[in-house]
């Protein structure tokens, strides 16, 4: 202000370095901070995402057959489990319905995998000869209680 000369009551006076004001700064560190939050949230979820298919909606439809990870849910087909003589891969198909399909596993399968009642969802992608790639295994509690009646008919 020039000498000689009082400011107005309200009037922000200049910084004295000529530099930004305390509010300026307070806005730019905010709008960094969300962008930055927003680029993290942007990229962390589209890799996350991950097709969920029945074993018959996976078969049938091709263009899941692109080598893709996706996850498929079927149920154990009895009888079908074999193990690869001195490994830890096992191969087995999964059913729904009519509908079946191979899968291979190459590691220790959960406990409740061979119980008839649950579902199974596979994580991988499907490879060239026929067969699932299982990069993960999940194995579903049964949903519904079942007595022994029902399971015994």
């Amino acid at each position: 202000m020039p000498e000689g000369q009082m400011g107005v009551p309200g009037d922000i006076p200049p910084t004295p370095s000529g530099g930004l004001s305390n509010k300026t700064r307070l806005i730019i560190v905010g709008s960094v901070l969300l962008l930055v939050l927003g680029y993290l949230i942007y990229t962390a979820f589209p890799g996350n995402t991950m097709y969920y298919l029945t074993v018959e909606e996976f078969v049938s439809d091709e263009q899941y057959l692109d080598g893709r990870s996706i996850r498929v849910v079927g149920k154990l087909m009895p009888d079908s489990f074999e193990r690869v003589t001195g490994t830890i891969q096992a191969n087995f198909v999964l059913t729904q319905n009519s509908e079946v399909m191979k899968a291979s596993y190459d590691g220790v399968l959960p406990d409740l995998f061979f119980n008839p009642h649950s579902d199974i969802v596979l994580e991988g992608s499907y490879g060239e000869e026929g067969v699932f790639h299982t990069d993960a295994v999940i194995v579903k509690c049964p949903s519904k209680y079942q007595a022994l009646e029902d399971e015994a008919a």
